[in-house]
């Protein structure tokens, strides 16, 4: 079966279910909202959202998915209708693998692919190395599972090609504390428009993942506007270390202008053993934005060969 609509991709999403999964860490008790798409007989995907900070909205493409499956969203403790906590200790990678998994098995998902984006990836990685008992698959969508690979291999060559100084203009902003900053703002909106998203003006999902963002998060863990810099708490997470001890088939994918390259998608593909890897061509870091029909044409391609 093809996908089960075509240009409406970023159409409201029409959920059969949603409700919110009891987590509890560390005494306290919270809710995590979750939404399911479609009725299909085939094994579910449940989709991984970006951030850290984030929420699904950008992601509400992958409901194409639904003619064949039933698709999955959860939006992350801290992030978009889940409960916000002000608790800054909770904001670790450590803790959102934790939930993850606490997710999983409150949905009772026994056998089910999994995919993830950008930051997801990384908990979707993390998922599937320790826990991958009934996973299918796995999808990595513009994967980053090393930070310290990406601040030394890949930033330093997005800051190269962006114009003029713009690169100079955020890490003396970033780095160093001096600077304009409106001249700032605009350096990262020029990284944005090449390295983020192609499309403009923003569709109404991207439009909600910004105006529901939490930036709070985000400081903590990646500690910078533009992400160029990984100055917070996932500087030292790298993964990398996890991808050849996978043994389902995975697939990496990236936009043909992504801030996770694909130099470094490549990378992460030569360190898995049953890979494929696809470039989304149009597209920067929000491929489910800038070329839905291509990812998921390649993601619906992918599911129905695995199974």
């Amino acid at each position: 079966m093809g996908l089960s609509f075509n240009k409406q991709w970023f159409r409201e999403p029409q959920y059969s279910e949603e409700g919110r999964i009891p987590y509890t860490y560390d005494g306290c008790t919270y809710e995590i909202w979750y939404g399911k798409i479609g009725f299909g007989a085939k094994p579910p995907v449940l989709v991984l959202h970006g951030g850290p900070g984030g929420n699904h909205h950008n992601l509400v493409s992958f409901q194409a998915l639904e003619g064949d499956r039933e698709v999955i969203f959860y939006d992350q403790l801290g992030c978009g209708n889940s409960d916000r906590p002000e608790n800054d200790m909770l904001w670790t990678a450590e803790r959102y693998f934790e939930e993850a998994e606490v997710v999983c098995k409150a949905l009772n998902l026994k056998e089910f692919h999994l995919a993830g984006h950008s930051w997801g990836t990384t908990i979707a990685a993390a998922m599937a190395f320790n826990h991958p008992e009934g996973i299918l698959s796995l999808t990595l969508h513009s994967p980053i599972v090393s930070f310290p690979h990406y601040v030394t291999e890949v930033a330093p060559k997005l800051k190269v090609l962006l114009p003029g100084n713009t690169g100079e203009i955020i890490d003396n902003f970033e780095l160093k504390g001096i600077g304009d900053e409106k001249r700032y703002k605009e350096a990262v909106m020029e990284h944005v428009k090449r390295f983020v998203t192609r499309t403009w003006p923003l569709p109404a999902p991207m439009e909600r993942l910004i105006s529901e963002k939490n930036h709070r998060v985000q400081k903590i863990m990646v500690g910078s506007v533009s992400e160029l810099n990984v100055l917070g708490n996932l500087a030292e997470v790298d993964l990398s270390g996890y991808l050849s001890s996978l043994l389902m088939p995975v697939l990496l994918t990236c936009g043909e202008w992504d801030l996770c390259t694909p130099e470094f998608t490549r990378w992460q593909y030569s360190l898995v053993p049953h890979a494929e890897m696809k470039i989304i061509p149009k597209s920067a870091h929000m491929t489910p934005v800038d070329n839905p029909e291509d990812l998921l044409t390649a993601q619906n391609g992918f599911l129905l060969k695995k199974e």
